[in-house]
């Protein structure tokens, strides 16, 4: 599906070492008060986010707002490689960012970034690609089976036919090649999910509909098929098809999405603009670039409009780098970094400005004659004691019954009656004791009592845990599961803690390969005070093939390692793309992911080649001088990867004639079969001893049968039955002269 909407805004969690430097950078986000006037009966509440990081069930915790920051990424080519650059220098200088959109070369960049690559692995990644072979569709031969390489490639000219008429190919590579490495590598990400909202960094991939010529935004889906939608130049690459709509590169309609960011409502946007120059003379001679040439001007003017928009614009100085130097990558990371540490002073000035309308929260409250703490135990209080602004000057008098502190406990009574106290110092507390991530939930009351202004912070604290279970999986290294227990049993849960380690539970099992299974609740039972993780197993509950309305459902399951209750694991996800595509009946295969209920459901979509083909070829030798031959093949008779072909090939010395059937697999088995009928008139010449005799002629009518068992693409055991009559004598006619 493409939606426009909102997108939840999820904060980064932070360790309790860097409490106080969170409190002060996004000091003016978070706080919802309530009753402001009068002030003597005043509620002061934290601002979430809606949305948890994991599916807590009956705990609680939501990370705070804060200025929503939007990078937008755009397209290039291969100067784009210089945003790997910019997101480094982010991670450098801990710049949040909310929510990513990409257009091109940026979507593949922000794609894996939200999906939780960090710079540098993108930045290995995309130095693994061969990016010269990219635009090869063929299928590697050690996919085929032995005998798909054993059918001859004699022809020199091969085109599709629609009827009776030729198919003209839209574009160099129908995209199967870059689609296959995307997903591949997209695989081994921490996040997996067709919502983009929950990715680890919400994202967006821009693309163009060519045909109603609109914008379109792609927020969920699959990842690999949504970045490639976004980088698919035209004639370079074919449209990619989703929900109906044919989508080429995001550059045509939007090469700098600022306006898309601003729609998802964000409050600072940072746009990094890598947009190549228009080219010179003599860079302007293949179509395609001519294509880039005309898209370059058509976008001049709305990408500098996109440039005013954005709050922080980041043009790495790229030169003379083309949008096809992938050689120089790391130059071109190089310089993206250089320009982002340029703008880093900048941004962390917005973000701190960007609340310049919210209430201010230097407005004091009054002056406070005595501070209350209600539900905070006296561990997590002595823990927090040094980072809190309210604190005890004196000994300060804890409960001995329920290890909770007094009901009552007046602070600093030297100094309060003479010091105002402002929302600020008030969120700036509840935040500290909040982000330790031992509590729920926290709440401040100001209120009046015998003419005293009274401050009471009301803590809900995070439960006690005395063991932690966690779902078997055979995917799940012990060494995490013994961390978790250990971290976690004995101790009051800190939910940041446990976020990381369920962050680290779920790498791990990416990392063997099992990309749907995931965390699917974490349950506190008070009963037991045991923390129970369940996993969802990841097997496949149903598949659904899309697209083939003429190819048999059996040719393209057999060929898929996973079967319905599997568990899924990415190797023979990836194998079984590579099966179906070999089999060279599709254009393009893909895997898309998708949740029914409680279901993983996985859809095998395929788009169909034509398959009628005409093929044509010629031979000439000064021996046997010119022969030509024309094939019809019918590439998938009957839905079942059965091809039937008409041969025929006129010589000077000879003729043949043949009608050939034959199947790569019998079914749902390795076996193979083939069978043919043929006729064949060849005119030979006869020497000895450097002697010319006169010419003879061979005639051969017959027909042949074979079975064979395939031994899976290793080899091949066959054997074949053949009928044949041979007539041998002189040529009743001159094949010269006919």
């Amino acid at each position: 599906m493409v939606r426009y909407h909102r997108p939840n805004q999820i904060f980064s969690n932070f360790c309790a070492a860097c409490l106080l430097s969170c409190i002060l950078f996004f000091g003016d986000f978070g706080a919802v008060l309530q009753a402001q006037t009068p002030e003597n009966d005043l509620w002061i509440r934290l601002e979430k986010a809606e949305k948890q990081p994991f599916p807590f069930k009956n705990i609680e915790y939501y990370p705070l707002k804060h200025p929503k920051v939007a990078l937008v990424l755009s397209g290039g080519g291969a100067r784009g490689l210089a945003h790997i650059g910019v997101l480094k220098a982010f991670e450098e200088h801990k710049i949040p960012v909310d929510l990513i959109v990409g257009t091109s070369i940026g979507s593949i960049i922000g794609g894996f970034y939200s999906a939780g690559f960090s710079a540098e692995d993108i930045r290995r990644n995309i130095k693994s690609i061969d990016w010269n072979s990219i635009f090869n569709d063929q299928t590697d031969r050690p996919l085929m089976f032995i005998s798909q390489k054993s059918i001859p490639r004699r022809h020199l000219v091969q085109f599709r036919l629609d009827g009776v008429m030729p198919v003209i190919p839209t574009s160099i590579s129908q995209g199967q090649r870059i689609f296959q490495t995307l997903y591949n590598k997209l695989l081994k990400a921490s996040y997996q999910t067709t919502d983009f909202d929950q990715l680890k960094i919400p994202f967006r991939a821009v693309a163009t509909d060519i045909i109603s010529g609109q914008k379109v935004v792609l927020a969920d889906g699959d990842l690999a098929e949504a970045i490639n939608a976004s980088m698919a130049f035209p004639l370079l690459f074919a449209p990619v098809e989703i929900d109906g709509m044919r989508l080429a590169d995001g550059g045509i309609t939007d090469n700098l999405p600022v306006q898309v960011a601003q729609d998802e409502h964000a409050n600072i946007v940072i746009a990094v603009d890598c947009t190549s120059e228009l080219r010179a003379p003599d860079d302007i001679n293949a179509p395609w670039e001519v294509a880039d040439q005309v898209t370059s001007i058509m976008m001049k003017k709305p990408t500098e409009e996109s440039r005013q928009l954005a709050d922080v614009l980041i043009m790495p100085e790229l030169g003379d780098f083309k949008g096809g130097s992938f050689e120089f990558s790391d130059s071109l990371v190089e310089l993206g970094y250089q320009a982002a540490l340029t703008h880093i002073s900048e941004i962390e000035r917005k973000i701190v400005e960007s609340d310049s309308q919210r209430i201010n929260e230097n407005r004091s409250i009054g002056e406070i004659s005595e501070i209350r703490y209600e539900g905070l135990s006296k561990e997590t209080f002595q823990l927090l004691r040094s980072l809190l602004l309210f604190h005890s000057t004196g000994e300060i008098p804890l409960a001995t019954n329920d290890n909770q502190l007094p009901i009552t406990t007046t602070f600093m009574p030297q100094t309060m009656s003479d010091i105002p106290v402002s929302y600020r110092d008030v969120l700036d507390n509840m935040r500290v004791i909040y982000q330790s991530g031992y509590v729920q939930d926290i709440q401040a009351h100001v209120s009046m009592k015998e003419n005293r202004r009274i401050l009471t912070f009301l803590v809900r604290e995070q439960p006690e845990i005395e063991s932690v279970v966690i779902d078997a999986h055979p995917a799940l290294p012990d060494s995490v599961v013994s961390k978790i227990q250990n971290e976690h049993a004995g101790k009051r849960l800190n939910i940041l803690s446990l976020v990381k380690n369920l962050e680290r539970l779920q790498n791990a099992i990416f990392k063997e390969g099992y990309s749907l299974t995931h965390v699917s609740a974490i349950r506190f039972l008070p009963e037991s005070n045991v923390l129970h993780i369940s996993l969802n197993n990841g097997r496949v509950d149903d598949i659904r093939i899309h697209g083939n309305d003429i190819t048999r459902n059996f040719v393209i399951l057999r060929e898929m390692p996973l079967k319905i209750g599997d568990l899924f694991e990415n190797a023979k996800a990836s194998r079984g793309i590579e099966n179906i595509y070999g089999t060279g009946l599709f254009d393009r295969v893909l895997i898309n992911l998708q949740k029914e209920d409680s279901l993983n459901i996985m859809v095998i979509k395929v788009k169909e080649k034509r398959y009628q083909v005409a093929r044509l070829g010629a031979h000439y030798s000064t021996e046997r001088l010119t022969e030509g031959f024309a094939e019809l093949l019918a590439d998938n008779f009957l839905g079942t990867q059965t091809k039937m072909s008409l041969f025929g090939a006129v010589g000077e010395f000879s003729r043949n004639l043949e009608l050939r059937f034959y199947t790569v697999r019998l079914f749902r088995s390795y076996l193979t079969a083939s069978a043919s009928t043929y006729y064949s008139e060849r005119q030979d010449r006869f020497y000895r001893n450097f002697n010319r005799f006169p010419d003879y002629e061979i005639i051969r009518r017959g027909f042949r049968f074979s079975v064979g068992q395939q031994i899976q693409r290793l080899g091949i055991i066959s054997v074949e039955l053949r009928a044949e009559e041979i007539d041998l004598g002189a040529p009743e006619d001159d094949f010269s002269k006919n």
